[in-house]
């Protein structure tokens, strides 16, 4: 009995211990922590005991100083040097694995192995001004007297350049981000459009934009998130074009982040989302420029993020999600005709199982007598229910696309072809199918891949099990009612003030024109309402130059 009540007086003592300490580590990260850096501050290091460390005029003691602060890893260069015919030396420090060497050695180090300047013997302060202005080649150069300054630069790519004697050095720009060149957009392909996609090297995503948006009102703001990774996220818009508001609120969102790492735009949308549980997109994530670009004409917001291969536009509706690439290529009305294919292709991916289930279960004599006869002769000797079967069609549906996904190009597509044709047929010869539920599913399936945006395609691949449950349980009342509650719950999210379903309400003919539907090219004069855009002229009344 002794025995077990020290063990447990001791567990007791070891938890408060616990406790203790994880509070005590929480208050230090509280009170040693700032984690909404703006554009134009100083970077923000999770450790804050850097930011008061300032340099040594002894440069041994500042390469000891940056080695151990960056735990003294392998990749941390560090070249020591004689500048001129001076008894004077000088040292450079960069991560191998993320600075240009070549430009390090040829710009910097030999420029400065090299110099002479007569006008260096009058002073310390005329050499280091001397070193800044006309020894160093490179986009910039900066002076720092800091040790966070330092250790954020050096792992951004910068190189640290110091000079024996000085309380100050440079960071030189040196950045050579390893990243895949400019290709071809794998999720949203086009026919007739651009063939580029964004990639993982931000000042390409940028140069992508820049050379289809050629008007200096093009405003782009620079802000860093994340504690530790310090990742670089950029905000694109319009000034004169875009709502002002929005753009505050995009940057507030971005700048209260509170979060160790952000690694790309598209988990970057799951932090300022107006409803993180919403399971239907309040964002837009595209990996095309070419889209990107026509949101930001049309007043809206584009965020890009360094290491990501995607634009997230903000704000958005459901109706623009449905739109493609496509559309802006061909005639208004074969490009309208399209778009309601979607809009039926998002239709019978939610509601075409649910529907069958409840035809077939509660109200046959809705449906012709002969197909009522074909139905129930394809389900004859089927041991599941009706719901049963759906439910573990879809489910073997929803795995073959997760595998299909996730394999290699190379036998991905086998995967799908021996799941789709092989077992299937095999399960209807075998009798645990009918044949009509392999066409309702096969029919969803299609029906979801007509989808130009994939998160809204995730969402109506959710939206089935509830659907046919409500049928099973209630019939076509049941579905019914959750079409109403599925209405009512759109028509209340919003996207950055704006909400989810406009234009299909409150309702605008012009704004239908412009979304659900393409209306003629040169009737398409005026942005959508609904974005409350500063300028709302798209073009001139007549299309043309000089006509009005």
């Amino acid at each position: 009995m002794l025995r077990f009540l020290s063990k447990r007086l001791y567990r007791k003592e070891n938890r408060q211990q616990t406790n203790s300490g994880r509070r005590h580590g929480q208050d230090q990260v509280k009170s040693g922590s700032n984690s909404n850096p703006k554009s134009g501050q100083d970077p923000i290091i999770y450790d804050q005991k850097f930011k008061n460390i300032r340099l040594s005029k002894n440069i041994q003691d500042n390469i000891a100083n940056i080695k151990d602060s960056m735990n003294n890893n392998f990749d941390i260069k560090v070249k020591e040097f004689k500048l001129g015919s001076w008894d004077i030396y000088g040292v450079v420090i960069y991560v191998e694995s993320l600075a240009n060497e070549d430009l390090i050695l040829k710009h910097v180090v030999s420029p400065l192995m090299l110099c002479s300047s007569p006008e260096a013997e009058r002073g310390d302060v005329i050499l280091f001004n001397d070193i800044k202005d006309s020894m160093v080649v490179a986009d910039y150069v900066k002076e720092v007297e800091t040790l966070d300054e330092i250790l954020f630069a050096i792992m951004s790519g910068d190189t640290f350049l110091c000079i024996q004697g000085y309380q100050k050095g440079f960071i030189i720009s040196s950045k050579q981000y390893v990243g895949r060149q400019i290709g071809e957009p794998i999720l949203e392909p086009s026919v007739r459009g651009s063939q580029e996609a964004f990639s993982e090297i931000l000042k390409n995503n940028i140069g992508l934009i820049r050379k289809r948006i050629r008007d200096p009102n093009l405003a782009i703001e620079t802000h860093r998130i994340g504690r530790r990774s310090e990742m670089e996220v950029l905000i694109v818009y319009l000034r004169d074009v875009t709502n002002q508001d929005v753009v505050n609120e995009a940057t507030r969102r971005i700048t209260a982040l509170d979060v160790d790492s952000i690694l790309c735009a598209a988990e970057l949308g799951l932090y300022i989302t107006d409803d993180p549980n919403s399971i239907f997109p309040l964002y837009q994530i595209t990996e095309r420029p070419d889209r990107a670009v026509r949101g930001i004409m049309e007043g809206r917001v584009a965020i890009l993020m360094e290491g990501g291969t995607d634009a997230l536009l903000v704000p958005v509706t459901m109706p623009i999600l449905l739109q493609s690439a496509d559309d802006y290529y061909e005639n208004w009305f074969v490009a309208s005709v399209l778009r309601l294919i979607r809009y039926g292709g998002m239709l019978v991916s939610a509601f075409l199982p649910a529907i069958f289930i409840a035809l077939t279960t509660f109200h046959p004599g809705m449906l012709p007598l002969k197909l009522v006869l074909t139905v129930t002769g394809a389900r004859g000797g089927v041991p599941f229910p009706g719901i049963l079967e759906a439910i573990l069609l879809l489910g073997f549906l929803e795995l073959l696309q997760e595998a299909s996904i996730r394999l290699s190009r190379v036998i991905g597509q086998t995967v799908s072809i021996v799941g789709g044709l092989v077992i299937g047929q095999a399960a209807v010869q075998a009798g645990l199918v009918g044949p009509i539920m392999i066409i309702i599913i096969g029919l969803t399936a299609i029906g979801a891949f007509a989808f130009t945006d994939y998160s809204l395609g995730l969402a109506t691949r959710i939206l089935r099990i509830p659907f046919m449950i409500l049928s099973a349980s209630l019939g076509i009342f049941g579905l019914s009612m959750g079409m109403l509650l599925l209405l009512i719950y759109v028509a209340s999210l919003e996207s950055f003030g704006v909400r989810y379903i406009r234009p299909l309400s409150p309702y605008r003919i012009k704004d239908i024109k412009e979304t659900v539907i393409k209306g003629k090219d040169l009737a398409r004069k005026e942005r959508p309402t609904f974005l409350y855009t500063a300028n709302g002229n798209r073009q001139s009344p007549k299309g043309k130059k000089g006509e009005s």
